[in-house]
């Protein structure tokens, strides 16, 4: 009853006061941008995702695949939406980048995963905001995938800093050990595909996919939302 009369409550939310495209402020009814602003939004590279990761002072050859949909502008649209996921209460916007995430991923010809799992948040962080915004996103991409979700799988077994500004070699101290597989028999011997949303210097997802490496995943493979820029 109670999830009934929510979704009403947001139909009415809609028709009195339609979503605005994050990027220009047009009408958008379907995701944080309009379809022309999203057309606009520029798209990774390979070869610097694959450099990014290369730069680590960590192990070397840790993911088989890396994909980032994106480039991160601090200041354009990609960080409004990053802003509106990560801290203005928008899980729906997760989900439906998600899907976009895991529709380019899947046009690229990369090789489906047995499963997707998402980069955990620390319990007391998840709790303090409400979701995890790497996990509503792997929902997204998962489903478009055609491939199960985990999300408990992998768990943050400490709590860490926040890295906006930490050097690259202080992040990786930051983070490294700070992961650990919860279900070890559901990733051993999987090809796993690991979901965050901006990478940067790529120290989280690398410490996190360790851990999934190091319980026995057969590959593991990395989809995020953007690559921010040097």
């Amino acid at each position: 009853m109670a999830t009934a009369a929510s979704e009403v409550w947001s139909g009415l939310l809609r028709l009195l006061a339609p979503p605005c495209c994050l990027g220009c402020g047009a009408p958008a009814d379907d995701g944080p941008v309009c379809r022309s602003c999203l057309r606009r939004l520029e798209r990774a590279d390979p070869a610097d995702l694959a450099a990014r990761l290369a730069a680590l002072p960590g192990p070397v050859d840790t993911f088989d695949d890396a994909f980032a949909l994106w480039v991160f502008d601090r200041g354009g649209t990609l960080r409004r939406i990053q802003h509106a996921l990560k801290y203005g209460n928008r899980p729906a916007y997760g989900r439906r980048l998600g899907a976009l995430v895991g529709q380019a991923y899947r046009a690229s010809a990369r090789p489906r995963p047995d499963l997707v799992t998402p980069v955990p948040l620390h319990r007391v962080r998840l709790y303090e905001r409400g979701y995890n915004q790497s996990a509503v996103l792997a929902e997204g991409l998962a489903e478009a995938l055609g491939a199960p979700c985990r999300p408990e799988a992998l768990r943050r077994i400490r709590a860490t800093r926040s890295q906006t500004r930490l050097s690259r070699r202080r992040r990786w101290d930051n983070v490294f050990g700070a992961f650990a597989v919860a279900v070890p028999e559901a990733v051993a011997g999987r090809r796993v595909l690991l979901v965050d949303d901006v990478l940067t210097t790529g120290a989280t997802a690398t410490a996190a996919a360790l851990a999934l490496r190091e319980a026995g995943a057969g590959a593991v493979g990395l989809a995020t939302l953007a690559l921010a820029r040097e």
